[in-house]
Formats: C-alpha cells, sequence, structure tokens
C-alpha cells in the first residue's frame, strides 16, 4: 500500500473518530472508526513498504547498466 493511499484512507477516519468522540460524545461511532483505522493500519503493516513509481529505475538508466555490464564480466 503506497504512502498516499494510506495517508488518504487513515486520516479522514482518524478526523472521523475525533468528531465522533469529542463532537458527538458516541462511543458506538468512536469504536467502528477506531476499528475501521486498526484495519487500515493492520493491512499496510501486512503489505509492507513498497517503493514508488518515481523511486524505481528508468528503463535506460545509466548506474544500472553499470552495474549490469560489471557483473556480467565476472
Amino acid at each position: 500500500m503506497s504512502r498516499t493511499l494510506f495517508l488518504s484512507l487513515f486520516l479522514p477516519l482518524l478526523a472521523a473518530e475525533c468528531v465522533a468522540k469529542f463532537v458527538l460524545h458516541s462511543q458506538p461511532w468512536t469504536n467502528t472508526f477506531a476499528l475501521l483505522g486498526l484495519g487500515v493500519l493492520a493491512v499496510r503493516l501486512y503489505l509492507g513498504p513498497q517503493a514508488s513509481e518515481a523511486e524505481q529505475c528508468p528503463p535506460d538508466c545509466l548506474k544500472c547498466a553499470e552495474s549490469l555490464s560489471e557483473g556480467g564480466d565476472q
């Protein structure tokens, strides 16, 4: 799960939990939003960190080509 997706799911749930707790004073809604937030967190931890597309090397990366050519000579 990418960081952007995680934050876009988790932050609104956190805000909804705070509204349910401090504005509405509703324990059932607080529990619901807390469990949904923990579920999102559990999925994030289960999937582990993933590199974004911006961090991956492009196909014509000179550094990667050099490392591959050095490994092929041995």
